[in-house]
């Protein structure tokens, strides 16, 4: 699968969640995460464009993430796998001893919205500020080209500029915002 995305940088979240309301767009849920991000100890993630998460939700849950290298130079398409992993403290023992090193946290506020075969992400990012990321995903490389595109008409029906369009990951603004480089 990969997951077609454009994030946007806003400066408020107000009218966003307006035109969400006006296109009837469905409200999933609000969510707490925080993202725990890593390296690998054989490859650069930084050099290689790739990214290792563990997120914990709100909740509890736990998912490990591996993201590839993206795909495209608008938004921020890559491969994504995932799996939920029941014992948070277990894994990342594992990841520590297998010479995975942590290299950031990203935590966030998130209000979730469904709208035809998109989801947006209203976010709210400790340290770095309010954003909002439409994506949907596929299955087929050959559709990436087809739903970038109707992912930016969307972007532009929530009245959402092209000139907010960040295609830097949070873990890279994070870093950025530390001084530091990629992992």
């Amino acid at each position: 699968m990969f997951e077609v995305e454009v994030k946007y940088r806003v400066p408020s979240h107000d009218v966003i969640k307006d035109k969400l309301k006006s296109l009837n767009a469905k409200f999933l849920e609000h969510t707490e995460e925080t993202d725990i991000y890593f390296n690998s100890p054989v490859r650069d993630f930084a050099k290689t464009d790739e990214a290792l998460r563990v997120r914990v939700y709100g909740d509890g849950t736990v998912v490990l993430t591996y993201k590839g290298p993206r795909i495209g130079s608008i938004g921020k398409t890559r491969e994504e796998l995932s799996v939920t992993v029941n014992d948070l403290e277990s894994l990342l023992e594992i990841l520590r001893k297998l010479d995975f090193r942590e290299v950031a946290k990203v935590v966030k506020r998130r209000d979730i919205y469904n709208y035809e075969n998109f989801t947006i992400y209203v976010d709210s990012v400790e340290e770095l500020g309010s954003f909002v990321e439409v994506e949907t995903m596929v299955n087929d490389k050959e559709l990436i080209d087809k739903a970038t595109e109707e992912v930016l008409q969307l972007g532009n029906k929530l009245g959402l500029r092209r000139d907010w369009i960040e295609r830097k990951t949070y873990l890279e603004l994070m870093l950025e915002r530390q001084g530091l480089n990629k992992p």
